[in-house]
């Protein structure tokens, strides 16, 4: 094997580990890996409400999307049907 053989094998090897670990880091939990709060939105769709109230949000974008007021750092938050569980022992698990 020829030195430019070598040198074309060793860049590609660099970039292709390279290249992933920064596409799978754009889409983790941004702000040191802390969550996300919910939109006002979805605080403001569960005012004067009860816990387990079917609610309607409507976003940013002009989408309506139907929802559960939950408990969250105690207020009540839309959460969206089909959403994923909170994690054990995360905020959304907290009363």
């Amino acid at each position: 094997m020829g030195i430019r053989v070598i040198k074309r094998m060793a860049i590609m090897s660099l970039f292709s580990v390279v290249v992933p670990a920064g596409v799978w880091a754009s889409f983790g939990p941004q702000g040191g890996g802390e969550r996300r709060e919910p939109p006002q939105e979805a605080f403001d769709a569960c005012k004067d409400k009860s816990e387990g109230a079917a609610v309607e949000v409507v976003t940013p974008r002009g989408d309506t999307i139907k929802a559960t007021c939950k408990k969250f750092k105690d207020q009540l938050v839309a959460v969206p049907e089909g959403a994923p569980p909170a994690p054990p022992g995360g905020e959304a698990n907290q009363r």
